[in-house]
């Protein structure tokens, strides 16, 4: 099925492989209710062993107020429930391997490790951001982020020192947590982020493809998606449909907010969450990813270069992906797209 978000699809592909070794997987998820809804395989295949928590604004500011000596990125997603369950887990079996996707899952590395034996039971943290880097790259607009920053970098560093594994999707984020953390390259595996199997189906000719079309493919829900395509309509889609009229910029991704579905225009084209976005990979004559935050390998960058669309990026967009992709052009200058786009 299609997860609304990257990692959601990366995390159930870890999970299939812990499954096909493992007589008993547990599965914790502490996410929001709309993304716990649209993980049905997991109740599919890990139902008797589920247990889920959503959660929504209110319950991680008072996460937030109750664990404030921890970052706030890292709070809203410690509850004592969760804690209190995963150690009546601990208490009665013995595990293998305890795996934690995303950083942010791993605030209970040490309540954990209070009832393991490090020898016998491995602890795996799968990093998709390093959120220091990403923080850091806020700073630069807020204040705050940057005293958060100093804060999660504290964090982090402590957090990945006690795994006894770390996994990043590329060496970009190996070299990032042993120059930033002083993480040995051995404690460190690279695995690659799977693409999404609809880019495999995808069947581009010239008779699909729509001229001048754009596709900013992205969950929409995330911050840094959100503002990376308003400053592009902003700072060059504006621009572009006054000398060319005929582009259009396809937002295909689940949960646009209200201003973004407010730029709904004859032009800009915001589809919401769709369960096969084959048809956008098709038409699009090339795909574009405006990011200026952020933090990781861009999957999204990945599945439309996959998929055979060529793709204008930001150096944020474009982290992590070989630069010789000859589909792949590069800049931070935004007059550069619009003259790429006025050639195309």
């Amino acid at each position: 099925m299609q997860y609304p978000q990257a990692g959601q699809r990366i995390a159930f592909t870890n999970l299939v492989e812990y499954a096909g070794f493992s007589e008993t997987v547990d599965v914790f998820v502490i996410a929001n209710k709309t993304e716990i809804d649209a993980a049905r395989d997991l109740f599919l295949k890990f139902d008797n062993s589920l247990y889920t928590y959503p959660l929504n604004s209110l319950k991680k500011i008072e996460s937030c107020l109750s664990h404030y000596q921890m970052p706030f990125k890292f709070a809203s997603r410690y509850f004592k429930r969760v804690e209190e369950k995963i150690q009546k887990l601990l208490i009665v079996n013995t595990y293998d391997i305890i795996h934690f996707e995303c950083s942010h899952a791993a605030v209970y590395i040490a309540a954990v490790k209070k009832y393991i034996n490090p020898t016998r039971t491995k602890t795996v943290i799968s990093l998709n951001d390093v959120w220091t880097q990403v923080f850091l790259r806020q700073s630069a607009r807020s204040w705050l982020s940057s005293i958060e920053a100093t804060r999660i970098f504290l964090y982090e560093q402590r957090l990945y020192s006690s795994a006894s594994e770390l996994w990043v999707s590329s060496e970009k984020d190996r070299n990032l947590l042993t120059s930033l953390f002083s993480i040995p390259n051995e404690k460190i595996t690279i695995k690659p982020p799977p693409v999404n199997s609809f880019v495999y189906r995808v069947q581009r000719c010239p008779e699909k493809i729509e001229k001048k079309s754009l596709l900013f493919w992205a969950a929409m829900g995330r911050p840094e998606n959100e503002r990376g395509i308003l400053i592009f309509i902003e700072k060059c889609f504006q621009m572009l449909i006054e000398s060319e009229p005929d582009f259009k910029l396809y937002i295909v991704g689940a949960n646009p907010s209200k201003r973004v579905l407010n730029l709904a225009s004859q032009q800009i084209f915001i589809t919401g969450f769709v369960e096969d976005p084959t048809e956008y990979f098709e038409k699009a004559e090339i795909g574009i990813v405006p990011l200026l935050e952020g933090g990781g390998i861009k999957l999204k960058t990945l599945e439309m270069l996959e998929a055979g669309l060529p793709v204008i990026a930001t150096t944020i967009g474009a982290e992590g992906i070989l630069s010789q992709n000859h589909k792949l052009f590069v800049s931070d200058n935004f007059d550069d797209w619009l003259n790429i786009l006025k050639l195309s």
